[in-house]
């Protein structure tokens, strides 16, 4: 059993690891695709609102009174599907001036897409989604999909639980690195995208940084201002030295120490990630057997398996 169990976790690092190497535009794993239109919710507000135009036209013919009722309730499912579709719709393009934003960032920050295993929750609730490496530190980056016309106090609520979720995980996504000898100078901060709601410039709240999706680049550029970093190309700090050291690198050199381009983290940021995702394919596939259940024996006629006498008695 535990050599099944080795050759299953191995099996599923190996393929893992398959895409773990940095691809196009420097991302670790696959790189995520933006949502499409939500069409299927389109359809079904074209739908009801054809059903409740066709269920009042017979109450017109028929005289039928009831049919008004059912006409009404495909209304109200239609406005709840168009409500449905055009969230979706915002939400959709929101995660699309993310992953812009996330590919436009210079050649020597590291994305990993980090699986579902790492993120602890669905995207657009505070949960871990992108990992950004830069030099001097790195960032976990979620994102909430809270609505500007929410309002302010619960909008307010949704802020913080979504805050400290996307903390929490950000501290687990560092200790979980630095204990495969991963770390930065600068440590590892937390980014909060609001992908529907106007935020009056990068903010750090509820221990996180709070923007919209064209801040982020900025958000990255003045933390990095604020560490004292050097342009990326000419400083960067490598996962074995110490934090207050520094190490000339470049991609070539990256190379040559058998890392990869993309900055002294990438190889083991490859190598994290192959791990995690092959940890996560395994848990999936391996799941718990039930127990074999026990065959009940058949219960005895009346009078069967009885002592002598015992009918008398």
């Amino acid at each position: 059993m535990e050599s099944s169990t080795r050759a299953l976790t191995g099996e599923a690092e190996a393929g893992a690891a398959a895409g773990a190497a940095p691809g196009r535009s420097g991302w670790i794993g696959r790189p995520p695709a933006p949502p499409g239109i939500p069409w299927i919710w389109g359809l079904a507000c074209l739908a009801l609102g054809w059903g409740a135009g066709s269920l009042f036209r017979l109450r017109q013919m028929l005289g039928i009174n009831i049919l008004d009722m059912f006409g009404f309730w495909c209304l109200v499912g239609a406005g709840l599907a168009a409500a449905r579709f055009f969230t979706l719709l915002q939400v959709a393009d929101g995660r699309r001036r993310l992953l812009e934003a996330l590919d436009a960032l210079p050649g020597d920050r590291v994305r990993v897409a980090l699986p579902p295993a790492v993120a602890g929750g669905p995207p657009g609730r505070g949960a871990a989604e992108f990992l950004v490496s830069g030099p001097r530190r790195a960032w976990v980056i979620g994102t909430l999909d809270l609505s500007a016309a929410t309002r302010r106090r619960s909008a307010q609520r949704a802020l913080v639980r979504a805050a400290e979720r996307l903390a929490a995980k950000t501290r687990a996504v560092a200790a979980s690195l630095a204990a495969e000898g991963l770390q930065w100078p600068a440590g590892v901060e937390g980014i909060l995208v609001l992908t529907r709601r106007p935020v009056g410039g990068p903010i750090l709240e509820y221990g996180v940084w709070q923007v919209n999706p064209e801040q982020v680049s900025k958000v990255l550029e003045e933390r990095d201002r604020a560490a004292g970093a050097e342009p990326p190309e000419r400083t960067g700090t490598s996962p074995g030295t110490s934090p207050g050291s520094s190490a000339v690198f470049s991609d070539a050199g990256a190379a040559a120490r058998g890392g990869t381009a993309g900055g002294p983290h990438a190889a083991g940021l490859a190598r994290w990630y192959a791990q995690v995702e092959g940890t996560s394919r395994a848990g999936r596939r391996r799941r718990p057997r039930r127990p074999a259940r026990r065959a009940t024996p058949p219960r005895p006629a009346p009078g069967e398996n009885q002592p002598p006498g015992g009918r008398d008695a």
